[in-house]
C-alpha cells in the first residue's frame, strides 16, 4: 500500500517523460534519453537533448523539469557544476502536453527561445498524478507507453 501516492506519481511521471521523450525522437525514431524521480521534493527530470544552442557550440543541452519551475532548458558545464539554465517554458502551470515541450525543445535549439530566464513559480499540484496521466493520454506521440497512465486514471 502506498499511502504517500509515490508510486503513483513515480509511474505517471516516467510516463509523461517517455512521451517528451518520444515527442523529441530524432529522425530515425530513436526517443532521446531520460531520467526522472518522483521520490525528491520537488519532482524532476532531465531528458538529454540531440543537439547545441547557438553561441555555445561545445556544450551539451538538456530539457530539465521539475514540478515547481515546470520545463526549461539548460546547457552542461565543463567543470561538473550544475546545469546553466538558459530559457523556461512557463505556461500555467508545469505539466504541458508532451507536443508543447518539443516545439519549445526545437525553438530553443533554433536560437529563439533563449530570453525567459525567469523561472515561473508554479503552486504545488496535489494531483499531479492525475496531471502527468492526463498528459500522456492527451500525447500524439508514438513509442511511449501510454497504459501504465492510463491505469492510474
Amino acid at each position: 500500500m502506498d499511502i504517500y501516492g509515490q508510486h503513483s506519481t513515480e509511474t505517471t511521471l516516467h510516463a509523461y517523460i517517455s512521451a517528451v521523450a518520444a515527442a523529441l525522437a530524432q529522425a530515425d525514431g530513436t526517443p532521446a534519453q531520460y531520467t526522472c524521480d518522483a521520490s525528491t521534493t520537488p519532482a524532476g527530470a532531465y531528458i538529454a537533448m540531440d543537439g547545441r544552442l547557438p553561441g555555445f557550440p561545445d556544450r551539451d543541452v538538456a530539457l530539465i523539469w521539475d514540478e515547481r519551475h515546470g520545463w526549461g532548458g539548460a546547457i552542461e558545464t565543463h567543470s561538473g557544476e550544475d546545469l546553466l539554465m538558459v530559457s523556461y517554458l512557463g505556461g500555467t502551470h508545469p505539466v504541458p502536453s508532451p507536443e508543447r515541450v518539443a516545439r519549445f525543445a526545437h525553438r530553443l535549439l533554433d536560437g529563439a527561445m533563449l530570453r525567459h530566464l525567469d523561472p515561473p513559480e508554479f503552486a504545488t499540484l496535489p494531483d499531479l498524478p492525475r496531471r502527468l496521466a492526463s498528459a500522456v493520454a492527451a500525447a500524439d506521440v508514438g513509442g511511449h507507453d501510454r497504459t501504465s497512465a492510463a491505469r492510474l486514471l
